[in-house]
């Protein structure tokens, strides 16, 4: 029940429409009662964040951006979130559903905690808690200018330069 319930949500998050939709309507498009979203996920909005972990991985990033020593390698990481973020098909369902949490859908609490647990924490064990915070600071400006705002000053630099900027801003 829990698979269904997540591959619904991954294939609303696919259409654009997660945010719209209600665990109620989840729940009975996989045939299944819709308390199943609270007993899984706790509430539908940690079931929006698990669909979305599993499409858009920023912990993968990080798990990806690590050195041999197990540490987290600035550049890697800066160049794994472009990435994602200029993947084909990812790229422009990250960008609308930013723009969506941006204005108030219910999801961020759990997308909030997510990026706590799974990214802000592990870069705060590499780097301590101000500078992962610069970090976190950084990376959220220069995706939000460069993918949801789409301004001119972070889209005009190619994807290599874009790269060194935001590891620039990272260091």
């Amino acid at each position: 029940m829990r698979q269904r319930l997540l591959d619904a949500a991954q294939r609303h998050f696919d259409a654009g429409d997660l945010p719209t939709v209600s665990s109620r309507d989840l729940a009975a498009e996989v045939g299944v009662s819709h308390s199943l979203v609270n007993y899984h996920f706790g509430s539908r909005e940690q079931l929006v964040a698990a669909a979305i972990a599993l499409r858009a991985a920023p912990h993968d990033v990080i798990a990806l951006s690590r050195d041999e020593g197990g540490r987290v390698d600035l550049s890697r990481l800066a160049h794994g979130i472009l990435a994602v973020w200029e993947h084909q098909e990812h790229g422009t369902r990250l960008a609308e559903f930013a723009r969506r949490l941006a204005s108030g859908d219910g999801s961020s609490d759990a997308i909030g905690d997510y990026i706590q647990r799974s990214v802000f924490e592990p870069l705060a064990v590499d780097f301590g808690r101000e500078h992962a915070r610069r970090i976190a600071v950084a990376v959220v400006g220069f995706l939000f200018g460069r993918y949801v705002l789409a301004l001119p000053m972070f889209t005009a630099p190619t994807r290599d330069e874009a790269g060194r900027l935001l590891l620039s801003m990272i260091r």
